[in-house]
């Protein structure tokens, strides 16, 4: 698979933004031929300061829905213990009738401790306890898609369904594409060879994803099935008219946002995320791309951290390169 054969798409400026700069990115992504945008679901900044300005997830998709026209649109990932599964059912069916259709559902257990606590959630550990209740939530979200009426005896989660309806239902058929986001190899990756339609992670090297996706298909039933999930790697990039000026991109954002010697778990996956960047000229990150491109990576959600500052071409010089 070329690049120019990946989907491609960009995860939304939400943190230290106005709701403006937001709904312009998308449409300008929209506009340069990208093929999704993607919101990430925090009630605080995981990268920086955590009181930088950070627009809800669910209430900014369904603006950016009704701005739009033709881009598809999701969560990268929305956390599963943050909603109801009914009420995450009923969020999601309307979001993707607002968009006639072009929802796409990232799911995940969820991992930063310390907004939980803020917020009042319950971090429930092991991370098995949290993955557990994922894969019930997204048996859930199925049920109430698929079913004129869905009752369900809670297993892992407290919640307990009667002949409940999702009305309307979504415009998808049978439902929207439901993505699990994570990297274990016990829990989270056979709960995607059992249940989902895309896998999502992000912070290694080509290799790395090589190595998750042989996990994945060892847990799939069969060959067909694993070709019928979608795998997508989410990653920084820093794109510069010469490598240099890309470095500098790159070095600024880690001085800006990265302490010298991360001791917080967002720290360690920032600077995971900053170190596994493509770097360099459009040429030079296509060819970066290719690389995940040839261990399977079949979709890339790509966080451009300089895309909503003033004047800045990053998103026209990635789409010059990587769009058809």
């Amino acid at each position: 698979m070329s690049p120019t054969e990946l989907e491609v798409g960009i995860i939304l400026p939400q943190y230290g933004t106005d709701i403006d700069t937001v709904r312009e990115t998308a449409l300008e992504a929209e506009t340069l031929g990208y093929d999704a945008v993607w919101l990430e679901d925090h009630f605080q900044s995981w990268i920086g300061d955590p009181r930088r300005a950070t627009h809800e997830c669910w209430t900014t998709l369904s603006a950016i829905a009704e701005a739009t026209n033709e881009i598809r649109l999701g969560t990268l990932v929305t956390s599963q213990s943050y909603r109801h599964p009914a009420v995450l059912a009923k969020m999601a069916a309307q979001v993707d009738q607002i968009s006639e259709g072009r929802l796409e559902l990232g799911l995940g257990a969820g991992w930063y401790a310390e907004e939980y606590d803020r917020f009042g959630y319950e971090f429930r550990e092991p991370p098995a306890e949290r993955l557990r209740r994922l894969a019930e939530t997204v048996e859930i979200l199925q049920g109430l898609w698929t079913n004129e009426t869905y009752s369900h005896e809670g297993e892992h989660l407290e919640i307990d369904l009667e002949d409940a309806f999702c009305e309307p239902q979504p415009v998808q058929n049978p439902h929207p594409p439901i993505w699990i986001g994570g990297g274990g190899e016990q829990f989270t990756l056979r709960y995607t060879a059992e249940l989902a339609d895309g896998w999502n992670y992000g912070t290694l090297e080509p290799a790395g994803f090589a190595d998750k996706l042989d996990v994945l298909r060892e847990h799939c039933e069969s060959e067909a099935r694993y070709d019928e999930i979608r795998k997508s790697a989410e990653l920084f990039v820093f794109v510069g008219e010469t490598t240099e000026a890309a470095e500098r991109k790159r070095e600024q954002f880690r001085d800006e946002f990265l302490p010298d010697e991360p001791t917080e778990p967002r720290e360690f996956f920032l600077a995971g995320y900053v170190e596994s960047a493509p770097t360099g000229t459009p040429k030079e990150v296509r060819d970066r791309l290719e690389e995940y491109a040839d261990v399977g990576i079949e979709t890339v959600m790509l966080a451009v951290p300089d895309a909503a500052d003033d004047g800045d071409e990053s998103l026209a010089r990635l789409a010059d390169e990587l769009l058809e």
